[in-house]
């Protein structure tokens, strides 16, 4: 591909789901993604990410700058119904994960090898726990369930620490 094409093709998948989000229609934001969403999806079967390192990090491009501009509606629609968008943009960042993972697919055994968890002498089990901790009581809105959820990954992050502890 030449440049300017590539110019082109990133300004219009950056561009597709922004301008429905930033006039404030969600029906076209999810038609524009959908379209957005078959471009990354051709140019994923295209390039083969599976194939090659050079086509994995050219398909992660692609598809990372959709992502991002599914993120940056999103971020526009935030005052409207934030969770409608979020759903399509997540449904729609799939490219971006599996293109992801095919240029990463080398660094996975050793970042989920034991010896990386007991990095910094278990602060890193710590601080993993307790994030994981955060992320799902994101999704709980009770002050009683919060109390709990936190205090049980906070005695789980404590308790990683000390197992993975040198």
């Amino acid at each position: 591909m030449k440049d300017w094409e590539v110019a082109g093709i990133s300004l219009l998948l950056i561009l597709l789901p922004v301008i429905p989000a930033l006039v404030e229609s969600f029906l076209a934001f999810a038609v524009a993604s959908t379209v957005g969403f078959v471009i990354v999806s051709y140019l994923l079967m295209s390039y083969k990410p599976w194939e090659s390192r050079t086509n994995s990090i050219i398909s992660l491009y692609f598809s990372g700058v959709f992502s991002f501009g599914l993120a940056f509606g999103v971020f526009l629609a935030l005052p409207l119904h934030s969770r409608l968008y979020g759903l399509v943009a997540l449904i729609e960042s799939i490219p971006f994960l599996v293109s992801f993972y095919f240029a990463t697919r080398g660094v996975w055994k050793t970042v989920l090898s034991k010896e990386v968890l007991s990095l910094g002498d278990g602060y890193l089990a710590l601080v993993l726990v307790v994030l994981i901790g955060a992320i799902v009581g994101r999704f709980l809105h009770n002050f009683y369930e919060l109390v709990i959820l936190y205090s049980g990954f906070l005695t789980m992050g404590f308790l990683a620490l000390l197992y993975f502890r040198k």
